[in-house]
């Protein structure tokens, strides 16, 4: 949605939805009871059909009761935009997510008896999210470097090794910090001193994003910036990376520079899950505050 004007695309089952691949269908968006200005695509793509469409429409009014309409003779198949959304975020949701929390449970039948100690890097409900209620089956330390109620140890990720003892726990999770992070490859080697061998962790951020709580955002990774940050001289393996949300860049004011700007792209979410294989051979020791006089924002 990009102010009054909707896209969508997506892949359809004929079969699944009680149409026949071979016969001709129609495509049309219908929102409160109308068709408005649009074009709407129905192609076959291998056993499937791939399905285009875009509408100028009243965002007030969106998605309202507005439809989409697959028409065949005297069947019609109708999928409301409501649904479609939720589909959609769905689909955006942190990747790698369902890998990680599957390896908890893994280790749980593993150890029936026992509980894995996890430990969230700047886990504090920033967004209103408490990630360690996600985690009933864990002894879930939360770290931050701002103080809470939901925050159990306070302090900064570039030191982590000093508020807790080597090879503490299991598991690790850090959503959405990456990113205001100083020295990234810091704390990936401070990560590897409090993980147990065999740990595993999570860590999501951006690819693509505007900035946010400043002066404290310094970077952007791609699926393929995790390798300078997580290899055997900083004791881990990689086990899986993605990027995930792919956006348009739109320039806020047209030049001929930025002719087809928005045609390139991003995307929201980088993820990247890794394994503590050693020790770290590598070590970078540069206080945070001799480089950088500001603080993070608590506002």
């Amino acid at each position: 949605m990009f102010f009054s004007y909707v896209r969508f695309e997506m892949f359809v089952d004929p079969a699944g939805i009680g149409l026949d691949s071979a016969a001709p269908v129609t495509a049309e968006i219908v929102l409160a009871g109308a068709a408005p200005l649009q074009t709407v695509t129905c192609v076959p793509a291998g056993a499937a059909w791939a399905v285009t469409g875009e509408a100028l429409v009243t965002p007030a009014a969106f998605p309202g009761d507005g439809r989409l309409d697959l028409r065949q003779a005297e069947r019609v198949w109708s999928i409301h935009f409501a649904t479609l959304l939720n589909l959609a975020a769905a689909n955006q949701s942190h990747p790698l997510f369902p890998e990680f929390t599957g390896a908890v449970e893994a280790w749980c039948a593993e150890h029936p008896a026992g509980r894995p100690r996890m430990l969230d890097i700047g886990g504090r409900a920033r967004s209103g999210v408490q990630r360690s209620e996600h985690f009933p089956a864990c002894d879930v330390t939360t770290f931050d470097i701002v103080a809470d109620p939901g925050v159990d140890v306070v302090g900064d990720a570039h030191e982590m090794s000093r508020h807790f003892l080597p090879e503490s726990f299991d598991f690790a999770l850090c959503i959405a910090v990456f990113e205001h992070l100083a020295m990234p490859w810091k704390v990936a080697v401070e990560m590897a001193r409090v993980l147990k061998p065999g740990g595993l962790a999570l860590i999501f951020t951006h690819q693509t994003i505007g900035m946010h709580d400043l002066p404290w955002d310094f970077f952007r990774f791609s699926d393929s910036a995790w390798s300078g940050l997580f290899n055997r001289y900083t004791g881990f393996e990689i086990v899986a990376a993605r990027l995930t949300s792919f956006m348009h860049i739109v320039p806020r004011a047209w030049s001929e520079r930025h002719r087809l700007a928005e045609t390139a792209g991003g995307f929201e979410g980088s993820a990247v899950l890794v394994r503590r294989i050693g020790v770290p051979v590598v070590d970078w020791p540069v206080p945070l505050g001799e480089i950088i006089k500001t603080h993070y924002p608590t506002a």
